[in-house]
């Protein structure tokens, strides 16, 4: 019998390459996301799956949808980076408080193991060491990143208490196919569809920050391989190792997608960290996974992607 796994916030970018990875697997998939939520990024999944449309801060819209499931995939945000700082308030009330109310049910309903999509380029703040491993200091300087701290916090919480059994991917910089560039969210998406559509290309800083980017669809293997897998080990970085300047991105876009742009640098921003590059080591060990795409080619399938639909 097919194990059956949710994934709440599954509509979106990240959700709906899980949901692919997860059918190819013989997973059975139920994606929960917002009433009204746009449908476009699994509608050519939509007749393989199960789709619920609910309120996720809402106790008895979780309670109904985790009936008859083994797993739960926590996609779930509502603020982002730049601008959580701006309320951090909403940030707690809406992402914190409604994520303990979903392991309170996941409790309830015996689920198997949840999995948590952190955020490694948020959560370890300013780099004490490069490459970040997972036992690096957590030092956020955002609202985003202290609440995803918090969450992955109140999960250990559970597991100690609860016996929940969880593992926390903390995700670096994913781009590819579907990823909503108006969203602030995501670089390399966001940049693509400025020079498109011909609007300003916008740096914040003069281009020398540092992250590493990896294939999103390399990321959704990672929450496969987190669901076969048992281990003592229950926190691990999904990155590509390898960082890259903003300039170099847009040195990509130029020499890889023979793109022409110019370039406005702005004045940087304080909770901007310098450079974070993530080890994803003992996910290669543990998980048995690493990376497979080739980042040019990715960035040529999500440049195609751009220019066929947005």
């Amino acid at each position: 019998m097919k194990k059956k796994c949710i994934i709440y916030g599954g509509g979106g970018f990240i959700g709906s390459h899980i949901a692919e990875d997860l059918l190819k697997n013989n997973f059975g998939v139920t994606i929960f996301d917002k009433i009204h939520s746009s449908r476009n990024n699994i509608e050519h999944i939509l007749n393989k799956i199960n789709f619920i449309e609910g309120d996720f801060t809402n106790e008895a819209d979780i309670n109904k949808s985790l009936r008859g499931i083994d797993y739960a995939i926590h996609l779930v945000s509502s603020t982002r980076p730049g601008d959580s700082n701006l309320n951090p308030v909403y940030d707690v009330e809406s992402n914190v408080a409604s994520s303990i109310r979903l392991f309170e049910e996941c409790v309830k309903h015996r689920i198997k193991k949840v999995i948590f999509i952190s955020s490694g380029g948020t959560i370890y703040g300013n780099p004490v060491k490069l490459p970040i491993k997972e036992s690096h200091p957590t030092n956020p300087t955002s609202s985003y990143g202290i609440t995803k701290l918090m969450i992955e916090k109140y999960l250990e919480l559970y597991h100690l208490n609860h016996r929940l059994n969880y593992i926390i991917l903390r995700f670096s910089n994913p781009f590819g196919e579907r990823q909503n560039p108006l969203l602030g969210q995501g670089l390399i998406g966001s940049l693509l569809y400025k020079i498109k559509h011909h609007k300003a290309v916008e740096i914040w800083g003069d281009g020398s920050i540092v992250r590493d980017y990896f294939y999103i669809k390399d990321g959704a293997r990672a929450v496969t391989s987190a669901l076969k897998i048992n281990s003592k080990e229950n926190i691990f970085n999904i990155s590509s190792g390898h960082g890259l300047s903003v300039n170099q991105i847009l040195n990509k876009f130029r020499k890889v997608l023979n793109l022409d742009f110019d370039v406005k640098y702005k004045l940087s921003r304080k909770f901007d960290v310098k450079k974070n590059v993530l080890d994803s080591s003992l996910a290669s060990k543990i998980l048995k996974w690493k990376l497979k795409a080739d980042f040019d080619k990715a960035l040529q399938s999500t440049w195609r992607y751009y220019c066929d639909n947005e």
